[in-house]
């Protein structure tokens, strides 16, 4: 008999801002990977089945939130679930991961969506389940609990009557088709959890918090619009909470998204495990960019030419430096000789007599005839907008030694607007002055648009190996297609 082989797990902590929180991981390093976000009264231990099942052959991580779990929180920790995203996004910065597919289920879809928002260029998918996002997916009984909150007489008190055995147990069994099929253990070490002190407090203000999860439906709605990311929607269609329409509702704004509904309840992978799990591993191989690329960099000799080559080939690209003895970047014979058989190019190139802009119209020319129809241009800042229609390149105080190549980038951004082609380009703008030599630290933000991307002091930064992660990052996802995007912390 062949035995399938079983995934070793690892049981970790890491401190972020002082709490110490628990994660469970498996798989290969440089395997596809699931965050996995957990739901409520639930901990990490709800994903156990789905790691074995599928940890063979993909990374997942799985973190217990502030109050839940064996994470701890010090004493004083303010239980809201902006503060649970805050936690879950410094714990991705601790674990240096650029970009996974992100599970949500029930709480994991406030948390989740509070971090897709925050930074798209994170999510390569989602794979919701029973998460809601929609007025119409709350159920009665949903309307009820949320309708909790501070300064409603009573409102505590309900809350605390739900939390407790028979009601954690039925959000296991509940709509179920085979109660034989629900193991114990998951209630059991759920209300374990709620009975360690403090626990229930913590859960009391995450209740009465959950309102402003609702307020922000119409914001998350807006970011799966916008940003399109690949979907796998799997849901109980019979949740007492959120019902089978807040499934079908994803739809409206994913039209592209695949949706799978189950006859069981809330927390379906309890029943459904060899159902679903097929359909995850699916999933993540058609979202995730497993093969490398061959990717031509044009300019690789140059500050950010060089930087991006050695990003992609430590990712594990193939990378073709090309310079100007291997290529003139004007010519279109010349590009097309050079690119042909890569999967895409980035260009980074300046010069005089409008080599920028003649370089984007014969890229323009010849990438189709070379059979690449991936650009990534590495464009100036100078071009972006400080106020409406006011360039900082036209201002007085921008170096004058940069002009005329800020405004020769700009020249080539209206070439690659006004094209009518094949070619799936992105122009990339640093920030209008800081682009400052440094590492990647992974903590950049991304963002499309013609305004620089600041910080909370109002500055324009970023480091050259962020600048070189996020050009990578665009090219792996294949996101900001004919667009101008920007980099900044």
């Amino acid at each position: 008999m062949t035995v399938a082989p079983v995934p070793q797990v690892e049981h970790r902590f890491v401190d972020v801002a002082g709490v110490q929180v628990f994660y469970r991981a498996t798989g290969p390093a440089n395997a596809p990977t699931m965050m996995l976000l957990h739901g409520f009264p639930s901990a990490s231990h709800q994903f156990r089945r789905l790691m074995d099942a599928l940890g063979t052959g993909y990374r997942l991580i799985a973190p217990d939130y502030p109050g839940f779990g064996h994470t701890e929180a010090p004493d004083g920790f303010t239980y809201s679930f902006e503060a649970l995203a805050d936690i879950i996004e410094g714990f991705v910065r601790k674990l240096g991961l650029r970009r996974f597919v992100l599970y949500a289920f029930d709480f994991g879809g406030p948390v989740g969506f509070r971090l897709a928002t925050r930074h798209p260029d994170w999510i390569a998918g989602l794979v919701i389940q029973n998460a809601n996002a929609y007025d119409e997916g709350l159920s009665p009984i949903a309307r009820e609990l949320i309708a909790n909150r501070p300064g409603v007489d009573g409102a505590e008190e309900r809350v605390r009557a739900i939390l407790t055995l028979p009601v954690t147990r039925s959000q296991y069994d509940g709509g179920v088709t085979d109660p034989a099929l629900i193991a114990p253990d998951g209630w059991t070490l759920d209300q374990h959890f709620l009975d360690r002190p403090g626990r229930k407090d913590a859960q009391v203000d995450l209740t009465l918090d959950y309102h402003s999860n609702v307020t922000r439906y119409p914001t998350w709605q807006t970011y799966l619009r916008t940003h399109q990311p690949p979907s796998l929607v799997v849901w109980g269609r019979n949740d007492a909470f959120f019902t089978e329409a807040g499934a079908h509702a994803y739809r409206r704004d994913l039209p592209d998204a695949e949706l799978h509904l189950f006859d069981t309840g809330h927390f379906a992978l309890e029943e459904k495990l060899p159902e679903i799990a097929p359909l995850i591993a699916g999933f993540l191989d058609r979202v995730w960019p497993v093969a490398p690329m061959k990717i031509a960099v044009i300019g690789a000799t140059g500050q950010l030419g060089r930087v991006v080559a050695a990003e992609a080939t430590a990712r594990g690209h193939h990378v073709t430096p090309l310079h100007r003895d291997a290529v003139d970047v004007t010519d279109p014979v010349s590009v097309t000789a050079a690119v042909s058989g890569h999967d895409a190019v980035v260009v980074a190139v300046k010069g005089p007599d409008r080599l920028v802009p003649r370089g984007a119209q014969a890229l323009l020319d010849a990438l189709p005839a070379a059979g690449v129809d991936r650009l990534v241009f590495l464009g100036g800042g100078g071009s972006l907008e400080y106020a409406p229609g006011l360039r900082f390149v036209d201002g007085p105080d921008f170096p004058a030694q940069y002009v005329q190549t800020a405004r020769d980038q700009a020249e080539a951004l209206d070439i690659l607007r006004a094209a009518s082609t094949a070619v799936r380009w992105s122009y990339v703008s640093p920030p209008p002055i800081h682009l400052v030599p440094g590492d990647r630290t992974g903590t950049y933000r991304t963002a499309a648009g013609d305004t620089p991307i600041v910080d909370a002091s109002g500055d324009s930064r970023v480091t050259t190996g962020d600048y070189a992660s996020a050009v990578l990052d665009a090219l792996e996802s294949g996101s900001f297609v004919q667009q101008r995007f920007t980099v900044g912390y």
